[in-house]
């Protein structure tokens, strides 16, 4: 009987304990939603930077972030400054020229209130690059192994002629 009270008074001391420390927390992340709502509206990109290079027809997602959006405004993203509308994500598929993302949060009257600027991207749309993926289409992944098998081959053209014809 003496263990059983000693053992109902340490539990009921621990949830006394642990209900105290929830209480705190829930006070403590109370305090810090409301310093949050007092800082600047800020976007970023998440998973990407300006000077992305790609391939060609690649397809990318892009990510953006926005902290501390007031009421009534809203995130929009943007694909080569045309809107595309509300989001945090926007993707791009089949990418044969260069392009830029971008996302802004938007008053609901439209005023630009932040923007996480222009990410630039460089999409390979050369005549090698556009080669590389018409044998990848044609002939599935072995397209590439004959790509690299032709760059071989030019390249040793290239360099015989270097070596062997004057300017």
């Amino acid at each position: 009987m003496k263990t059983c009270k000693k053992l109902l008074s340490l539990t009921l001391a621990a949830l006394l304990v642990f209900g105290m420390c929830a209480a705190g927390g829930a006070n403590l992340a109370v305090f810090a939603a409301d310093d949050a709502q007092a800082g600047e509206t800020t976007v970023k990109a998440i998973n990407a930077e300006s000077g992305l290079t790609l391939d060609y027809k690649t397809s990318k997602t892009f990510e953006f972030e926005a902290e501390n959006v007031p009421e009534g405004a809203s995130v929009h993203v943007f694909y080569c400054g045309e809107d595309r509308g509300e989001g945090t994500y926007i993707n791009v598929n089949d990418a044969t020229e260069d392009f830029t993302v971008e996302a802004k949060v938007l008053a609901s009257d439209g005023t630009v209130i932040a923007s996480s600027g222009a990410i630039e991207v460089h999409v390979k749309n050369g005549f090698f690059d556009r080669l590389r993926v018409t044998l990848r289409n044609v002939f599935g992944r072995i397209g590439d192994a004959v790509m690299d098998v032709l760059g071989a081959i030019f390249m040793t053209i290239y360099v015989f002629i270097k070596k062997h014809i004057p300017y």
